[in-house]
């Protein structure tokens, strides 16, 4: 799966204890790289040049808290089971041939256990307060809301069109590169979703806030709204003016 946001979604401070972890973070890459179809524990060492025992050691740890699940071979693309086993029937399963290792990550209307456990947002996700939440609704609203949706969608998908074209088109290895898999195949075997799509559809939105919060008009916006100091707006347009010199 490429890997368009860097990083992982750490909900509280033990979650970011497990992702201090250099070996998680190596099996939760060959993994990534791995999806959909998961890789087996030998596979695992293999990939990431990991000894066996720490292997199954940091496996533990990461299905304990459910970055990542165990998956039959011979279960067919959707129908993984919903449930999660017992940490004592995990470790019988993964010694088993045939059990392969997933990454695990979902939000929303797409997470496997409907909110039940505690599953890892992928990167580029946030959660909100109530009380932030409970005043967009009464602020924006839902017609708003369709309105930027409905342009947000336009934008998208724009975007898949474009690069569908142009690395056809000219066979720009680059682009090549980033368009996300298409293909039903390609969905997660535990939720049904593409995770790559979904991944690089957060990041060109994410992307586009940051150059909007980067552009002049913004800039401005803040100013005029005594939202940005004249010091710092001129800062600002100075530190621009720079960037496009270069």
């Amino acid at each position: 799966m490429k890997e368009y946001i860097r990083g992982y979604y750490c909900r509280d401070d033990l979650h970011l204890q497990v992702m201090n972890k250099e070996s998680n973070r190596k099996i939760l890459q060959a993994l990534n790289d791995a999806y959909p179809e998961g890789l087996t524990v030998e596979e695992l060492a293999k990939k990431t040049k990991l000894p066996i025992k720490t292997i199954y050691a940091q496996k533990a740890e990461l299905f304990r808290e459910y970055y990542i699940n165990h998956i039959e071979e011979h279960e067919s693309e959707h129908k993984a089971p919903r449930g999660r086993p017992s940490l004592a029937r995990s470790r019988n399963d993964a010694k088993r041939k045939g059990v392969r290792i997933v990454i695990e990550n979902a939000s929303g209307y797409h997470d496997p256990y409907e909110g039940k456990k505690p599953t890892p947002l992928p990167p580029g996700n946030v959660t909100y307060s109530d009380d932030f939440t409970q005043a967009w609704d009464r602020i924006v609203g839902n017609e708003q809301e369709d309105l930027l949706h409905n342009s947000f969608l336009q934008f998208i998908e724009r975007v898949l069109h474009r690069l569908s074209e142009e690395a056809f088109k000219k066979e720009d290895k680059n682009i090549q590169k980033w368009i996300p898999e298409r293909t039903i195949e390609f969905c997660c075997t535990q939720c049904g979703l593409n995770h790559e799509a979904r991944d690089f559809i957060r990041a060109i939105l994410l992307h586009l806030i940051d150059k909007l919060e980067k552009s002049d008009k913004f800039l401005g916006f803040l100013k005029d709204n005594s939202l940005l100091t004249n010091e710092a707006y001129q800062n600002a347009k100075d530190r621009m003016s720079g960037n496009n010199r270069k």
